[in-house]
């Protein structure tokens, strides 16, 4: 029953951990030390309205009109457990962002690789031996811009490089349900807004090869500029603008469904949407992620 908890939570971490509008989203539940996973999440994600600051901005404004902001996104993630406290993460995808009509772009499709992520998480307390309280980890994080362009609203990101600190809890609260959850600070160079992340994540278990897990994301950055107000157009160049100095803040809410097709594998189908946010696109979000534990 663990086993498939600690799955159904991984197929989560698969997922919402590397969204291309999120990064939170680890676990203080580490695998044994010369085991660990891997996992291929296929995402895609849509949207028809925009925040231009925290006003709603359907079709127009700063963005332009036309259909909907598109976004396709292949990611690989390992995890590997070096020491029985101590385990490394590792994540790298492709992507592509697509929006036709008016609008501050480059051309109607924009591909790219997206940020490598690359981090260490140590356990400072295992609740499988410390009975009384939860799991508890820190994880540090490195992380290096994508090979893409950047200042268009279908650009893959915002390319910077940097670093991210987090705290991790997690308690099994009974045989088939647990809690996790995750808050983070965020440094990138390139004059990229700090960013503070946070998730909580539930996860149950609904029989001996079916979990289901509901999960809450947020990410609200330093004080920045807005959408379309001063200091976001660049002169003498009518086509870019400075979306990395937005200040992009978000909730988001979701749900992942996860089946163990074996002793080794899982798949997970997930759906999250951006229910409210300052300068980001309102979101809808399907996933299908592949599992494999070693």
């Amino acid at each position: 029953m663990r086993k498939l908890s600690l799955i159904a939570i991984s197929g989560i971490i698969a997922v919402f951990g590397y969204l291309p509008l999120a990064n939170a989203g680890n676990s203080a539940w580490l695998p044994a030390p010369g085991g660990g996973s891997v996992s291929l999440s296929l995402i895609y994600q849509s949207a028809e309205e925009y925040w231009s600051g925290s006003s709603k901005a359907p079709n127009g404004g700063a963005l332009g009109d036309g259909n909907n902001l598109t976004q396709g996104t292949a990611t690989v993630q390992v995890k590997y457990g070096l020491m029985d406290s101590l385990a490394l993460d590792l994540a790298v995808g492709a992507s592509r962002a697509s929006k036709v009509g008016t609008g501050p772009k480059k051309s109607d499709d924009e591909n790219g690789i997206t940020d490598v992520k690359a981090g260490v998480t140590v356990r400072l307390v295992d609740e499988a031996v410390t009975q009384s309280a939860p799991s508890i980890a820190v994880r540090i994080g490195g992380i290096v811009g994508g090979n893409y362009d950047t200042g268009y609203i279908n650009s893959i990101g915002d390319g910077g490089d940097g670093v991210e600190f987090s705290g991790i809890v997690g308690r099994f609260l009974s045989d088939n349900f647990a809690m996790s959850g995750e808050l983070g600070y965020r440094f990138l160079n390139q004059d990229i807004p700090d960013v503070i992340f946070a998730d909580v994540t539930g996860t149950l278990i609904l029989a001996d090869m079916l979990g289901v897990s509901v999960n809450y994301t947020m990410e609200n950055a330093r004080d920045a500029i807005d959408l379309g107000g001063p200091g976001f157009g660049i002169e003498d160049v009518p086509n870019r603008k400075r979306f990395w100095l937005v200040e992009e803040d978000f909730h988001a809410i979701g749900s992942t469904l996860t089946f163990l097709t074996g002793d080794r594998t899982s798949i997970s189908g997930s759906y999250a949407r951006v229910i409210a946010g300052r300068n980001t696109g309102e979101f809808n979000i399907f996933a299908v992620s592949l599992g494999y534990s070693f």
